[in-house]
């Protein structure tokens, strides 16, 4: 028959016991960091809720095999050789390990904890929400400032443009006034010439009428010798004018 130090449950009361101080350790550090941080985004928080769920299982898993070692020597009291009292005791030990497993089981759970998680989200939407607006409204001033700036310096080159070319066409002007002032001056002057050689024509012209009637009475005067020295001076008055005329 085995002795009752060789039944397994005093192994795994032991691992129990330890599971149970650990998971309770825990779950004192899980709700200090529940209320003190948003669980949301503290990474402390969920490293914590994620270990402690780890050891919520793994503590459920050892509740299962004591509980499985206790119906196994209840199942073989004659070869254990346990008490009602020792079966009772390990019973009370399972009974109060799950309650304690339950206990924090419970409380990860329970609509208190749900409604922190879900304010922590709903704060962290908030700002997040918040952050993007305020994110989007400085852009927007940004894209308005660059187009505002952009429009300014399109309007000053604009306005440099339209000076340019005013004073482009105030240049033209002033070349086309001085043209038109030099042609003007080139009228004038050709004009005031034009006016001498009247002038010189009609002098000239009194003085062929004058000869002209000279010679008429010449011709009805004189002879042949007179009339030819007449008619070679003639000529030679037309000479002199063709000459004029043309210098």
């Amino acid at each position: 028959m085995l002795s009752t130090s060789s039944d397994p449950f005093d192994v795994a009361r032991d691992e129990v016991e330890a599971a149970v101080r650990k998971v309770r350790g825990m779950h004192r550090e899980w709700q200090r960091l529940l209320q003190s941080e948003n669980t949301a985004e503290s990474r402390l928080f969920k490293d914590c809720h994620k270990e402690l769920q780890s050891e919520l299982a793994q503590l459920s898993g050892d509740l299962a095999e004591v509980q499985q070692s206790i119906k196994a020597v209840e199942d073989n009291r004659e070869r254990f050789r346990l008490s009602d009292a020792q079966l009772t005791a390990r019973k009370d030990f399972l009974a109060a390990s799950q309650a304690a497993h339950q206990e924090v089981q419970s409380s990860l759970s329970s609509i208190a904890v749900q409604n922190k998680l879900d304010e922590d989200r709903k704060q962290v939407l908030l700002r997040n929400q918040r952050q993007a607006k305020e994110t989007e409204e400085r852009q927007l001033a940004q894209e308005s400032k660059a187009f505002l700036e952009e429009q300014r310096l399109l309007q000053k080159q604009l306005l440099a443009q339209q000076e340019d070319e005013l004073q482009a066409l105030e240049k033209g002007a002033q070349r086309l006034g001085q043209v038109a002032y030099t042609i003007n001056g080139e009228i004038e002057s050709q004009q005031r010439l034009l006016d001498e050689l009247n002038q010189d024509i009609e002098k000239e012209m009194e003085r062929m009428d004058v000869v002209t009637k000279g010679m008429g009475a010449l011709l009805k005067t004189s002879n042949k010798a007179q009339i030819y020295s007449v008619g070679g001076a003639i000529v030679l008055f037309v000479i002199l004018v063709f000459l004029i005329l043309n210098t």
